[in-house]
């Protein structure tokens, strides 16, 4: 079904879209990655995505492309009216986005998201797995956050982090990585647990985005 297709995909969803090429389910023609947490450094987020959208070009002749990106992923103060889809439209037909609004909503639904936190959704802090292993470039590097910007932004506004667990690794995560959930929960102050969920909804958002 992905044969003719290309992909760009945020880093933030790369453990996912590996397994599916792993397991067979996704096989494009070719699939690059920006780096994650763009999000944070929105013009950075245009210029990685435009770069490798040109790539794929090469690839994929009549722009059949799929972009794994989030429509809410680029917020830019300087240009309010820009987002991901006015980037892409620009760049002409044959490109189609997976309709989310972030990456964890690519992979867990609103109402995914409200039954798992039990209908405190907006408490939750959502991280993905890709996010999880990137948590550190992206507030420290990316935003810029030290300790007291942590405590100022976590703490109070969320109730916990919910790693949307869908690889079934909770157990060796926090086995073999037990200092760095102690050092997550030390600069957010927020508890972290893990949460399984399937990849339905983001081998339907793929399914999808071929029709489109």
């Amino acid at each position: 079904m992905f044969r003719d297709r290309c992909i760009v995909s945020c880093g933030i969803l790369y453990p996912e879209m590996k397994h599916l090429m792993e397991t067979g389910f996704l096989n494009p023609r070719r699939i690059l990655f920006t780096p994650p947490g763009l999000h944070a450094k929105p013009a950075e987020l245009e210029r990685q995505l435009l770069k490798r959208l040109a790539r794929l070009r090469e690839s994929c002749p009549g722009n059949k492309i799929i972009v794994a990106y989030g429509k809410k992923c680029y917020v830019n103060a300087d240009e309010p009216v820009k987002r991901v889809d006015t980037i892409l439209q620009a760049q002409g037909p044959g490109i189609a986005r997976l309709q989310g609004d972030y990456g964890y909503d690519i992979l867990a639904s609103f109402e995914d998201r409200q039954r798992i936190s039990g209908g405190r959704e907006d408490k939750v802090l959502w991280f993905t797995l890709g996010w999880l292993k990137s948590w550190k470039t992206i507030y420290q590097r990316y935003f810029g956050w030290d300790r007291a910007d942590a405590n100022a932004n976590f703490p109070g506004y969320y109730d916990k982090i919910i790693v949307l667990d869908s690889l079934g690794v909770a157990e060796e995560y926090m086995t073999e990585h037990a200092e760095e959930i102690l050092e997550i929960f030390d600069w957010t102050g927020l508890e972290m647990e893990f949460h399984p969920i399937s990849l339905d909804r983001l081998k339907g958002l793929l399914v999808e985005s071929v029709s489109q």
